[in-house]
């Protein structure tokens, strides 16, 4: 384990070489979230009173806002899949097989390190801009609360890893896996709740969705902040994370074995 923990020191600290990238993000990355914000407060004409599915104006833009910074990090976690296809294609992947470690565990740590600094340019943005919102925010978050969204994060980013990783091994089969991928993320983007909270589906696929892996990719989370969620429905939900992240394990296991045996018997 220390092995990948000083990979993910070194690839961490390598996120702020660029600090350029990082000031260009800090407006590029913030204008949909803005962009959103107007959007939804014409939504509701500026009146913090009225209920659309469950969220009022502040409860949306939180929503927003929240989905945005933890989205920072997930969205890293699923370059998991373009980076296990971009080794298979070019050939890469046989001496990274070599190496003294789990290749696994290896991308997933150098991603979650790359994801974690991209909250920055999100987290100022809502600083410099919070005057602005103030009113239009909802403070509703507690230490429990808290340790709740740590968990359903470090869920989030184990599934979105393992689910990007299950689509990059199609390389092994495919020609062109990341047309596939890039068809896949616009579907994962909706069952996310990353364009249009999941409330807003039909109410007989809510509680469906919810209880799918991609529901921690930031969901859950923007509505434990909210207080939209009580104790015991956020247990069920994680109960059911972690039955799927033991599934996505075992079919992650079984799609790799195949994939390697195809990958050596034609030398990559």
């Amino acid at each position: 384990m220390y092995k990948y923990l000083y990979g993910f020191k070194l690839y961490f600290r390598n996120a702020f070489e660029y600090r350029f990238n990082t000031f260009t993000s800090l407006f590029f990355s913030n204008l949909r979230l803005l962009i959103i914000i107007l959007f939804w407060r014409l939504i509701y004409g500026g009146d913090t009173q009225i209920v659309l599915n469950g969220f009022t104006l502040p409860g949306v833009v939180t929503y927003f806002i929240v989905m945005d910074i933890i989205g920072s990090i997930l969205f890293s976690l699923r370059n998991s899949g373009f980076m296990y296809s971009g080794m298979i294609k070019n050939g890469s992947l046989g001496p990274a097989l070599l190496k003294p470690h789990n290749l696994n565990m290896s991308i997933y740590f150098r991603n979650l390190s790359t994801g974690i600094p991209g909250i920055i340019p999100q987290i100022i943005f809502v600083a410099c801009i919070l005057p602005f919102i103030a009113k239009f925010l909802v403070w509703e978050l507690d230490a429990a609360g808290a340790i709740s969204i740590f968990l359903f994060i470090l869920a989030g980013t184990v599934s979105a890893h393992l689910i990007c990783s299950l689509l990059g091994y199609m390389a092994f089969w495919l020609e062109e896996a990341n047309a596939v991928m890039w068809s896949f993320a616009v579907l994962l983007n909706m069952l996310t709740g990353f364009f249009l909270p999941l409330d807003f589906f039909p109410k007989w696929s809510i509680q469906i969705l919810e209880l799918l892996p991609t529901s921690s990719w930031g969901y859950i989370q923007a509505k434990i902040y909210i207080g939209l969620y009580p104790p015991e429905k956020q247990a069920i939900l994680y109960a059911a994370q972690v039955i799927w992240i033991g599934i996505l394990l075992l079919l992650n296991a079984f799609v790799w074995k195949r994939g390697v045996k195809k990958f050596s018997s034609v030398g990559g």
